[in-house]
């Protein structure tokens, strides 16, 4: 299954960049997480896990799998969290929208799921996590630019 959402972002690339490129650093701007922290590696390091706390108790782990600074990405798995999906892979990226000076993030996936979960999960992962995490960026630029 592969879910995808889009959102225009009211900043320049480069500041979203900055707010996102640490790993461990979305608790400073996704609503939905209450502490991230690094296990291993450091938070721009391929191969790094992160610790996520969600605000309805339950726990992701996630591995870093790819990072760029060049192409404002990065990619990153699911290791341990209470989706019903496995193989998930996940992309975060960010594309300068010259018109206004502001940013393109895009954010998708892909996974297995059993067909009857496929529904719940486009609305889960697509709408409340991936469009509720990029209005909290949204929001956290507003603050903080």
């Amino acid at each position: 299954m592969k879910v995808f959402r889009s959102v225009v972002i009211d900043a320049p690339i480069d500041d979203v960049w900055n707010a996102v490129r640490a790993f461990d650093g979305v608790v400073n701007w996704n609503p939905g997480v209450t502490t991230a922290r690094m296990e291993t590696g450091s938070a721009t390091s391929v191969g790094s896990i992160r610790h996520l706390d969600i605000v309805d108790g339950t726990v992701f782990r996630e591995t870093l799998l790819a990072h760029s600074d060049m192409d404002y990405a990065y990619s990153y798995d699911i290791i341990e969290g209470p989706l019903p999906c496995t193989n998930y892979v996940s992309t975060n990226c960010f594309l300068p929208i010259t018109d206004g000076d502001k940013t393109l993030g895009i954010w998708e996936s892909e996974f297995d799921c059993a067909p009857e979960d496929e529904e719940s999960l486009e609305s889960i992962v697509g709408d409340q996590i991936y469009l509720g995490g990029m209005h909290g960026l949204n929001d956290y630029l507003k603050g903080n630019t």
